[in-house]
């Protein structure tokens, strides 16, 4: 029998996986909103949608309709390699 695992609502770790799967090289700039859900399922999903709203403020992130990609200054920082695991 598997427990029930609990969803963080932890905003900053959220902020930081979007920030991580807009960056991926093996997918499309652009997530739906709905794939980052799907792909971040360990993360509530009102956690994810505020995370967005802040990281669009922030300038971190473009959101256009339902899809969210990495902006320009993020992908620059990710090439310089500033931006790592």
């Amino acid at each position: 029998m598997q427990a029930n695992r609990r969803r963080t609502t932890d905003p900053r770790m959220a902020q930081r996986a979007i920030v991580f799967q807009l960056l991926r090289d093996d997918h499309r700039e652009r997530w739906s909103l709905k794939q980052l859900q799907h792909t971040l399922s360990d993360v509530e999903p009102d956690t994810i949608s505020d995370a967005i709203v802040r990281l669009e403020a922030g300038g971190v992130v473009n959101c256009l309709d339902e899809f969210v990609g990495a902006a320009r200054c993020a992908r620059y920082l990710d090439a310089l390699g500033l931006i790592a695991v």
